[in-house]
């Protein structure tokens, strides 16, 4: 059994950013949930509230003394609003105090890290005491940024998604020593909760069994993965090498996925009615002939094709497929209408085994985008766990595995391709297994050794609580592409 490395963060702050307090240790109980089981390690925050009462030269050293020496801890993380708190014997306060002695550990261990982020200041200062603490406060803030990056927020939760943004990116950032891409025999090897499949293209005939449903109700990385070319191959002489640099993408630009095809389109126009139509001028015979194909045999029968542009997706149905030939090119106007079946909700996402709906959606969405086997604590009863990670029990598609090896095997010397149809189907899988309503953004790049970065941001459906925003839900990190 694989040894499991602790890493510690020192939590310190005045008593104003309680709120603040309370996400850091929320936002480490769901990184210990997801992230950090797949990368070997588990995440613990110390502050003062792990202090007990003693007896010193003040108050501040009894405390000093149980948390124990700075170099102990891998993260100091320091925070601020409008007071620097109360004063000791040999600083201004008691969370400067610390920040200093993290700050010499720094210097002669090279630890902690030392994080440190500042609230806006929008508090009352109606007293003279507020705003002696609130200059203060700006003073501390100038000296450390003279050789330090600080992070400002405006609000405790605009804290949280930061807080949860860096930390992600931290860890993924760190060296793996339990996630890097596996073989097929470890995989078998391996205890996991993810079934294989064979395609990681959806198609219609697996939509057409299964009804799908409309989530419900839900809870609520600065270090960016650096993109490098991948290993340029000697081409022929007189031809340009196939494997040359594929930049990060952020959209799909006019690409479309119908089924397992792929087409670039001349035009998409959406009716008032959500109909779609298409302008695809095919560039060979086998495009064309898988447009062809999907014209309807009889206006009563038409066909269910799986669906996704840009950062849209649907089950749609074929109204009809015309062509024209202008100056000798063949032109098809696909027409499509959304599959009202696949828009019906028939069942509600609920709570389970201690998970929040939109912590499920997180964990079916980091094993769709980097491979991650969901690990759900207290978890005794698998088959009903997997069930709820894949896509609850009559979603339109289930996540079952990563869907990118396929894509890339087919198109790994064609790198900028890849991410533009990798994007596709990854948009398509999201949406239709309700994992997220919106997809704020998605981010692919390749890296060494065939692996795709991944930068993801979406937003779950609206809640049916009154004033509860939908929750978001966002990552980053590296997926293996070898399977």
């Amino acid at each position: 059994m694989p040894q499991v490395e602790k890493l510690k963060i020192f939590l310190a702050s005045p008593s104003d950013v309680a709120k603040e307090r309370k996400y850091v240790k929320e936002v480490i109980d769901e990184i210990n949930r997801t992230v950090a089981p797949s990368k070997g390690v588990i995440l613990e925050v110390v502050s003062s509230d792990h202090t007990f009462p003693g007896y010193g030269q003040d108050g501040q050293s009894v405390l000093s003394k149980q948390i124990g020496t700075m170099k102990e801890y891998d993260i100091f993380l320091g925070i601020m609003w409008s007071r620097v708190g109360t004063p000791t014997q040999r600083a201004e306060s008691g969370t400067i105090e610390e920040f200093q002695r993290a700050v010499r550990a720094n210097k002669n261990h090279n630890k902690p890290e030392i994080w440190f982020y500042f609230r806006k200041l929008e508090a009352r200062l109606d007293t003279q005491e507020k705003l002696e603490q609130a200059q203060k406060v700006v003073t501390f803030k100038t000296k450390v940024q003279r050789k330090a990056l600080t992070h400002d927020y405006n609000n405790p939760s605009d804290f949280r998604d930061r807080f949860r943004q860096d930390i992600s990116q931290w860890l993924n950032a760190r060296p793996n020593k339990t996630s890097r891409p596996r073989t097929a025999a470890a995989n078998r090897s391996k205890k996991s909760s993810v079934t294989p499949t064979n395609s990681p293209s959806p198609t219609a005939g697996e939509n057409k069994q299964k009804k799908s449903i409309s989530t419900s109700p839900a809870a609520d990385n600065k270090r960016k993965p650096s993109t490098t070319s991948t290993t340029k191959k000697r081409s022929p002489a007189g031809s340009r090498s196939t494997t040359r640099t594929a930049r990060s993408i952020s959209s799909s630009d006019a690409w479309v996925m119908l089924n397992d095809n792929f087409f670039l389109t001349e035009s998409v126009e959406t009716q008032a009615n959500q109909a779609i139509i298409l302008s695809i001028s095919p560039t060979n015979s086998e495009q064309e002939a898988a447009l062809r194909n999907l014209q309807p045999e009889q206006p009563y029968n038409k066909k269910q094709i799986a669906y996704a542009y840009q950062d849209d997706a649907a089950m749609m149905q074929v109204e009809s497929v015309l062509s024209k030939s202008i100056k000798g090119k063949t032109i098809f106007i696909v027409t499509l209408s959304r599959d009202p079946n696949s828009q019906r909700s028939s069942s509600m996402e609920i709570n389970f085994n201690g998970y929040t709906p939109a912590q499920i959606a997180e964990l079916r969405a980091r094993l769709l985008l980097l491979n991650e086997t969901p690990f759900l604590k207290n978890n005794n009863n698998f088959s009903q766990s997997d069930s709820w990670v894949e896509g609850g029990y009559d979603n339109a598609v289930k996540i079952k595995k990563n869907i990118f090896p396929d894509l890339w095997t087919k198109l790994k010397t064609q790198p900028k391709l890849f991410l533009l149809h990798a994007r596709l189907v990854a948009v398509y899988y999201l949406k239709m297994s309700r994992t997220v309503e919106h997809i704020l953004e998605l981010k692919l790049g390749l890296i060494k050794g065939n692996v795709m970065s991944v930068k993801f941001r979406g937003q779950r459906k609206s809640s049916y609580i009154i004033n509860q925003e939908p929750a978001v839900i966002q990552f980053q990190g590296s997926c293996p592409l070898n399977g």
